[in-house]
């Protein structure tokens, strides 16, 4: 008897639902977030025999949150959970559809496919430890998510010091957007690393607070854009409720007690092929500085990473029309600072496309560690 190919989502991140299978293909099916109506990420294993074509549909691709997104978009794939590449796609506007042979016998006869390359918890705890066990840098926990898991800080530099200044980098409230926390991996490495020059540098004149991931929950549980109370974080920050949004409350408290004069939220973007940002220009109290300085940042990242640009992006918001429920938005208010969203994207870099993986996690890596120099760039300006 032919044996069908086995479809396994049970571990963190994973999430899919099969509607039928055989012995080289199967129909799937997009899972809603947990407590939402979101509906778009997924990531599941495929236990099957070496050297076989497997194919794979998702029936409701159209149903998805952003439908829209799998025009151009290709499936991430892996034989071993750490190399990520790309897999042949296609939709058709209703069934999004892709396979894989595999390349020589599997180590444990396992595909991996996900709609990003997924950063587990486990991952995100190794990076933690590796921060704490610096001498110029340690781990607080703020708070604690819905489901009780621990809202962490990486705080880096001297904190004591009120001259410096006080850089906040957040990423993935949206869970899915599993590239923010590899972006902040990047980030994070260099920071720790004291014979950088950058770092150096950097650490002279300002000391850094990193949230690496603000949707624990949705991130554990597979969702793809809210916590484990079905709420959107980033549209949570003029108002966190406690219950609801703990997550955003902790944080957001924690940034009141310290302050702050640069934020970044990190996200990933579902239907741009760019990397770009959005500034603040919505904002009541939007000014000629805080227009300086996102050129400032913006241009000189332009120049120090070729993925970045300014040509693509959102369009900008009237004078103001800011939704100050956004991390952003609400940052750069409250505190008359530079403060972006900086967006990287799920499909490829349209400018610099790359066949084999698309953007991938060392791409987002890499623009962390440029993105510090940017920030090196304005320090000094920043006040």
């Amino acid at each position: 008897m032919a044996r069908t190919i086995a479809i396994d989502a049970d571990f963190d991140g994973g999430s899919i639902a099969v509607v039928g299978a055989d012995e080289v293909s199967v129909d799937l099916s997009l899972v809603p977030d947990n407590a939402s109506e979101h509906m778009q990420w997924f990531s599941f294993r495929a236990h099957v025999k070496p050297r076989k074509r497997a194919a794979f549909r998702i029936t409701n691709a159209s149903e998805a949150t952003y439908a829209n997104a799998w025009e151009g978009y290709r499936v991430v794939a892996s034989e071993d959970g750490e190399t990520w590449f790309r897999v042949p796609t296609e939709y058709d506007g209703e069934v999004l559809s892709f396979e894989h042979v595999s390349r020589g016998p599997l180590p444990h006869g396992v595909l991996h496919f996900a709609y990003f390359a997924p950063y587990p918890w486990e991952r995100h705890v190794a990076l933690l430890e590796r921060a704490d066990a610096s001498t110029f840098a340690r781990v607080e926990t703020v708070g604690q998510s819905v489901d009780g898991r621990p809202m962490s800080l990486v705080v880096i530099g001297d904190e004591d010091d009120d001259d410096k200044r006080r850089v906040w980098i957040n990423a993935r409230q949206h869970p899915g957007e599993t590239g923010a926390e590899w972006f902040m991996e990047g980030a994070i490495a260099r920071l720790l690393d004291a014979s950088d020059p950058v770092t150096q540098a950097l650490l002279e004149k300002a000391c850094f607070f990193l949230v690496p991931n603000m949707n624990p929950d949705g991130s554990v549980r597979g969702n793809h854009r809210t916590n484990a109370a079905g709420r959107d974080l980033n549209r949570q920050w003029d108002a966190p409720d406690e219950e609801e949004s703990p997550e955003v409350f902790s944080v957001r408290e924690k940034l009141q007690e310290i302050g702050c004069d640069l934020f970044l939220d990190v996200h990933a973007d579902e239907q741009n092929p760019y990397v770009f940002a959005a500034g603040c220009e919505g904002n009541p109290g939007y000014t000629d500085r805080i227009d300086e300085l996102e050129d400032a940042f913006m241009d000189s990242l332009v120049a120090l990473d070729t993925d970045f640009q300014r040509e693509y992006g959102y369009d900008r918001d009237d004078p103001g029309d800011g939704d100050l429920s956004a991390a952003a938005n609400w940052v750069g208010e409250e505190f008359d600072c530079l403060s972006l969203t900086l967006e990287m994207p799920f499909k490829d870099n349209a400018n610099d496309p790359d066949p084999e993986k698309g953007w991938s996690p060392d791409r987002a890596k890499h623009l962390g560690r440029t993105t510090l120099e940017s920030v090196l760039v304005c320090a000094d300006t920043l006040r």
